[in-house]
């Protein structure tokens, strides 16, 4: 008898489904005690409107429009990095790719084995290499000079696989990205804009802060 019941009970529902569809399935999950699944909201991806809109932004945080404090995400990062910094990523490289976890910055990027001659013998390591392989890079972000900051790397994966530390410095090296005597051996050069007074990593977000000027009678004038 219960069986009959709850067999009953079941079609009745998927009827009831089929006929009236949304209106009538949450009164049905809350009186059966089932919590309606929280909708979900599709992320953001780095597509060449958003590296616009982000620049766009940008350029009025420069000219005081909207505070002296800019937050990026990793996706709006990734954007800007793809679409509207052309000649800054190397032929062969496709798909760069940035996560800010934990004050941490990630890099990420699908490199063509045959574009870049001086990479280390990674096959020693990894194996049988394809033409293609994702490269991923991990690091701290610090001051280098007053237009520069360094990108400290303290990890690189090649194939999701962790290089020794002695193949960091030669990884980074065969990018041919410029390389100032300043800049350590294991560390990336990140041109800063001008105008800015500070920029680091907090969590998950990049935090510039702008160069105010100082206000008249702030006592930052200096005396005459």
């Amino acid at each position: 008898m219960k069986k009959t019941l709850l067999a009953v009970v079941l079609i009745l529902v998927a009827y009831a489904g089929f006929r009236w569809g949304p209106a009538v399935f949450p009164d049905i999950e809350r009186a059966l005690g089932i919590d309606a699944a929280a909708p979900t909201v599709p992320e953001a991806q780095p597509t060449p409107e958003l590296a616009e809109q982000t620049l766009d932004r940008f350029e009025q945080f420069r000219a005081g429009e909207i505070g002296d404090r800019f937050m990026l995400g990793g996706t709006e990062l990734s954007a800007v990095v793809r679409h509207s910094l052309p000649g800054m990523i190397p032929r062969g490289v496709a798909e760069p790719t940035i996560v800010l976890h934990r004050g941490q910055v990630h890099v990420s990027a699908r490199v063509a084995v045959d574009a870049f001659p001086n990479l280390p013998r990674l096959d020693n390591i990894i194996g049988l290499l394809p033409d293609t392989i994702l490269i991923e890079i991990r690091g701290s972000l610090v001051p280098l000079d007053q237009g520069h900051m360094a990108l400290l790397v303290d990890r690189v994966r090649a194939a999701k696989i962790p290089l020794p530390a002695r193949l960091v410095a030669e990884v980074l090296g065969a990018f041919g990205w410029s390389r100032p005597a300043s800049l350590p051996d294991d560390a990336l050069e990140v041109p800063l804009p001008d105008g800015l007074r500070s920029v680091f990593v907090q969590r998950d977000s990049l935090v510039m802060l702008a160069d105010v000027p100082p206000a008249p009678g702030d006592g930052r004038e200096g005396t005459r």
